[in-house]
């Protein structure tokens, strides 16, 4: 089990959802997914990772950390689908744009919905670009996985949320 003090959750049992902080962003953690990696003072890319098993693509929930702030969630769209696809995480990724959201506390945020080609499992999931310019704060969230379901994005959705006053 991990502690609280390490995680950022309320210290749930794992029974019930954990709200996690990582940065200026917040959000539920959906039972029985847990922490498996977090470096928040890393300048860029992944800083905080979640799965329900390191052995299969179940679920997984990361954070990205954007190195420079780009101007709109839309532009962070763009730059995050050419840096996953640098990188080769994401194997066969294909992406459509979902639109503007609606998230508490980001100035501009968008998702965007994308499966994994590649993947010998049926994966699907979405990215979450919130975006506060003024306070130059830019971070996506990402949840997917082949057990995860329409009605788990959605839900994770209402959980979150961004407080630009909140340092890394």
């Amino acid at each position: 089990m991990v502690s609280s003090a390490s995680c950022g959750s309320d210290g749930g049992s794992g029974d019930s959802a954990a709200n996690t902080h990582v940065g200026p962003v917040s959000f539920e953690l959906p039972e029985g997914i847990q922490e498996a990696y977090r470096d928040a003072e890393r300048e860029g890319g992944w800083v905080a990772e979640y799965v329900d098993n390191e052995e299969s693509a179940g679920a997984f929930i990361g954070v990205w950390r954007f190195r420079e702030t780009p101007p709109s969630a839309s532009a962070a769209a763009t730059e995050m689908a050419v840096q996953v696809r640098a990188s080769g995480t994401h194997p066969g990724i294909s992406t459509s744009e979902g639109g503007d959201v609606d998230i508490p506390g980001a100035e501009d945020a968008s998702i965007v919905n994308f499966t994994l080609e590649d993947s010998a499992e049926n994966i699907s999931g979405r990215w979450w670009m919130l975006v506060d310019p003024e306070e130059d704060v830019a971070v996506t969230v990402e949840y997917y996985g082949s057990d995860v379901t329409e009605e788990d994005l959605d839900r994770f959705q209402e959980s979150l949320t961004l407080d630009s006053e909140q340092s890394w």
